[in-house]
Formats: C-alpha cells, structure tokens, sequence
C-alpha cells in the first residue's frame, strides 16, 4: 500500500444530489407502481437505466482518479454495486432476453408493478443511506482509528504481509473440511473472515513498490492462483472472484486504475459468466455422489462438467444475467412481511455484537436459506435479499427506515477508518480498510449481517487498541504520550 497525496475526492455535493435524485426516483416509482399495468416491464427498465445513467458519471470520475479513493471513500462501492444488482440486474426485466427473464419470473410469480415497488423501496432506502453517509463524518470512530494507525503504522510491510499470509493460511486450511464435507456444523463467522486475511496479503504483495516489488508481485499471483484452485475445487464462485479482484485492486493500486480496471473488469465477468455452468453442473455432480468428495475427485468432475459444458443446449445455459436479478426474492420478502411471515433480523441483530466463541447457543444470523425455502419449499440454497429489502422484510416501513440509516452509518465509519489506515501507512490495518469495501458491496445482501455483523469487525479493534493505548498513555503521563505520537512523524 503506498500514500498517494495526489487523491481527488469526489464532491460533497455530488454525492448529496445523487443522494436526493435516487430517493426522488424511489418515491417516483412508489407512486407509479400501482397505476402501471401488470404486464408493462417496460417503465421499471427506464427506471434502471435512467438510475445506471446517474451513476455513471461519478462512477468514471472514480476511474479517472487514483485507485486510493475507493479504498478510503467505500460509497464508491456502495454506489457500484447498487448499479450492478438493484440497476443492471434489475434492467433484465424490461430489457433483457426472454429466456433469462423466465428463469427469473419463475423462481416467484410476481408482475411489473411488483418490481416497480421493489425498484421504489431501493431508490428509497439508497437516496436515505447516501445521505447519511455523507453527512456524518464518521470523526468519534475515524479520531480512534487515527491514534491506532499512527501507533500500527511503524510495523514493517513486510512483516505485517507475512503475519496475513500465516493467518489466512490456517484459517483456510481449518474451514476447507467443512466447505468439502469432511466436518460437520459450520465454521464461526470470525474464522471464515480470517481466511480472508490471505486476499490482503495479495494486496500489500501486488501493490508495492521499491526494493523486491517484481518478486513480491509474482508470490501475490501465485497465491492468486492457489486460492481460485482452492475456490473452483470446492464449487464456489465467490472464492474463484474474490482472490481475482484483490489482484486486480493492487495491480490498480500500483499501476493506476485506467488500464487495469477495464482488464480487469472484462476478466472478472468472463469468469463468472464461464464459471456458472461449470459449478452449476459440478454441485449436481457432487450431490449425485454418497458422502464427501475429496479435492481430487472433485477434479474430475469439474473436467466432466467442462466437458459436457459444451453439449449444453441454450435453454440449459447458465442465466448469468437472472443471477444478478435480486428483484424476485425482494418481492417475495416484501410480501412475506406483509403477510406477517417477515424475518426475525430485528429481534436478532443484538446478537451481532456478541462473539460466538463468549456464546456457543448464538443464533444463527444469515437467513438467506430460510427465504429460499419459503420461496421454493425445498433447502440446499439461499436467497440474496438486498439490504433495503431486508430491512422492510425484518421490521416493515419502521425496519426498512432504520436498515438505510444505520447502513448509511456505517459507511461513513468504515471510511473514515479507512482513511486514518492510508494517511499513516498502516498496513497492519489493511484488513479493516478492505472490510470496509467489503461491506459497502454488501448492498445486495442483509442489512443484519451484511453490515451490522461484519462492521463488528471493524469497531472492536480500533475501540480495543484505543483503549489500550489509552491506558498506557495515561500511565505514562495521563494523556500526554498520546498526544505526542499521534503528531510524531512517521
């Protein structure tokens, strides 16, 4: 990671009209949803692409600008993608081809004015977060967070690259038996986000400069390459993606974003368009088999699905396009809600806060799979809400009120943290700094534990450290330590 004064931040003021002009589009389309015909897809597609056309420009902008500013300004992602789920994967039901929007219509039965409602609560909920995230400066958490990164900022790069890599390393290794089937139960939330320690170690690896950078860059590719091996074997698209775009984010943060992100952009939507019928057709080949399926055999039938791949007709084809289609279970959520069959998300995000390892009895706090077996009535999956949605589906008008303040919050916490990591170069923060992005591009998913669970993750080490250097400072000479090395240079 390297300091780059030369950032330009995108306008305050460009962020509150974008802020206005989505939640003005919100209650447009809450007007109209009820006026329009069931049948008429085509007003909810101008409504996507009039939302993609007022995202685009800030969205260049970002791309034109140092690729520092979307790891310190997390409504960047936010704002990227809401446009790729709420906007383009929306647009598929008034633009799209009539085969990837029957796999969407048929997941649950809904009609145009569904989907305008649906577009309504995300203009909304979007429009409420933005501002709020952009009034609130996040100063009390970013004022700890700059104290900590001015006291961490003396640990080595390197060093702090081997600690991630030693970290991430076990915490895979440890979770792969239960991804393979080799273990029961599930791993705790906290050891799956240690196993994602290692991206970061891609990252400082791929993204820096000086003495060693070339021999730095290659071990970043080959545990690239480890990790989306790792990914494929266990059938997860994900896996295969995540270590992609951390490669990309430090070869962007090395060489500048103007040529890497189109490459990488066209990389990332190949593979998951090439990877959808290859784990599609690999989890049905495991599922047809008794018992767990080591890492070798799981190979050979992901050699067979490549190759029966290319005897797929159209109508089997992976529906990539549906994929990123939110608005069936976003329906179905609304009107589970409505029919007083909602989500228990508000009864339990108490819990976020509360380590699993202080309380085993914890409750379990994703519920994508109990969406999906409402839908469907069968299990073995789960369905992306949207963080809007979920808000509406966990606590009615008063929860989806709350979900787009409290996410709006958040936001404006996560980067100030982020920006108190990069302005004294504290490498050993990293992680929270990504964990930012990571939750601003959870905008699909649940508000609970999208958000507020992962945000934990965020708060606890930079109050814990604060409080411990305030401690030590006030030992040391009530307060006065504290002063003198927050304004000690680097």
């Amino acid at each position: 990671m390297n300091k780059d004064t030369l950032i330009t931040p995108i306008s305050r003021r460009n962020w509150i009209n974008l802020a206005v002009t989505y939640f003005l589009m919100g209650v447009t389309a809450t007007w109209f949803a009820p006026r329009v015909e069931v049948d008429d897809w085509r007003v909810h597609g101008l409504w996507c692409v009039v939302g993609l056309a007022v995202a685009l420009p800030t969205l260049l902008s970002a791309r034109r600008s140092n690729f520092a500013i979307i790891l310190t300004d997390h409504r960047l992602m936010f704002l990227a993608i809401f446009s790729v789920f709420m906007l383009f994967g929306g647009a598929l039901l008034g633009l799209g081809p009539e085969r990837q929007m029957a796999v969407a219509l048929s997941h649950y039965p809904f009609d145009a004015r569904d989907a305008l409602r649906v577009a309504g609560i995300n203009g909304m909920g979007f429009g409420l977060a933005l501002m709020i995230a952009t009034l609130s400066r996040g100063r009390w958490l970013g004022s700890r967070a700059d104290l900590v990164a001015t006291w961490v900022g003396q640990v080595p790069p390197g060093w702090a690259a081997g600690a991630f890599l030693i970290i991430g390393t076990v915490a895979t290794l440890y979770r792969l038996p239960y991804d393979l089937g080799f273990s029961q139960g599930t791993p705790s939330g906290s050891v799956r986000l240690l196993g994602h320690v290692s991206l970061v170690a891609i990252f400082v690896a791929t993204s820096s400069r000086g003495a060693n950078e070339r021999l730095l860059r290659w071990l970043g590719v080959a545990l690239t390459t480890v990790l989306v091996l790792i990914g494929a074997a266990t059938l997860m698209k994900a896996s295969v993606l995540a270590p992609l775009a951390t490669l990309a984010a430090g070869l962007a943060m090395r060489f500048g974003s103007r040529v890497v992100l189109p490459v990488a952009a066209l990389v990332l939507v190949s593979t998951f368009v090439i990877s959808g019928d290859l784990v599609a057709y690999g989890r049905y080949l495991v599922s047809q088999t008794r018992g767990p399926v080591n890492l070798g055999d799981r190979w050979s039938l992901l050699q067979e699905a490549r190759l029966a791949q290319s005897d797929f007709g159209e109508d089997r084809q992976y529906a990539w396009w549906a994929r990123l289609c939110n608005v069936p279970s976003e329906v179905a959520a609304l009107e589970f809600r409505d029919e007083g069959n909602g989500g228990p998300g508000i009864d339990r995000m108490g819990w976020v806060f509360v380590p699993r390892a202080l309380a085993p009895h914890k409750p379990i706090m994703t519920w994508g799979d109990e969406l999906y077996t409402k839908i469907t009535g069968a299990v073995g999956s789960n369905d992306a809400i949207g963080i809007f949605a979920s808000g509406y589906y966990h606590g009615g008008w008063g929860g989806f009120v709350f979900a787009s303040l409290i996410c709006g919050w958040i936001l404006a916490q996560t980067s100030a943290v982020a920006r108190a990591v990069h302005v004294h170069q504290a490498v050993l923060m990293l992680p929270l700094s990504l964990l930012g992005v990571s939750i601003a591009a959870e905008v699909g998913g649940d508000f609970v534990s999208g958000f507020m669970g992962l945000f934990a993750f965020v708060l606890y080490p930079v109050l814990g450290v604060a409080l411990f250097l305030h401690r030590s400072a006030r030992r040391q000479g009530g307060g006065l330590a504290v002063r003198q090395h927050v304004s000690s240079p680097l």
